[in-house]
């Protein structure tokens, strides 16, 4: 971004201007499963492009770890998804989890949908153009927002 640009979000703790988005999920593969997640920049505009992917791993004391944006590689391999025998197959994204997150000190961000059940675009709370009445709330800011009086929470599903 140009320097002499309107800023659209400022982190109210490092004064960063730049948002990731992360996405995580659980892969059912047999017997077993797996948890992914995938991240990558939120534009002024609302959209976004995920970046990156990794398999989660658990750690010793059975804690799952953030990885470090610095230490993935973009993923432009030529390479094809493994091929599972997936059982159940799930089209809903009831158990996906979605963060939005400082990119410089990785503060959570609250955020909302342009449309009900988690679709569409994202709106920041903290964004300039950020406007309640035309967002539905991610399911865990469901009371947040209920406690700010913001409308649109009677299509969301908690989680």
């Amino acid at each position: 971004m140009k320097d002499n640009q309107f800023q659209v979000f400022t982190c109210k703790t490092c004064g960063g201007h730049e948002l990731i988005v992360t996405h995580t999920w659980n892969v059912e593969a047999g017997n077993d499963s797996e948890s992914w997640r995938e991240w990558g920049p939120l534009k002024e505009n609302h959209h976004w492009q995920y970046a990156f992917k990794e398999k989660v791993e658990e750690n010793a004391d059975n804690e799952v770890q953030r990885g470090d944006f610095g230490e993935f590689a973009e993923d432009d391999s030529t390479s094809e998804p493994e091929d599972y025998e997936v059982h159940d197959i799930q089209t809903s994204r009831e158990g996906d989890e979605f963060f939005v997150n400082c990119g410089n000190c990785d503060r959570e961000v609250e955020f909302g949908w342009s449309e009900p059940d988690r679709r569409g675009l994202i709106y920041p709370v903290e964004f300039l153009d950020f406007i309640s009445s035309e967002c539905w709330p991610d399911p865990k800011y469901l009371e947040s927002w209920r406690r700010q009086g913001w409308e649109r929470i009677t299509h969301i599903h908690s989680s």
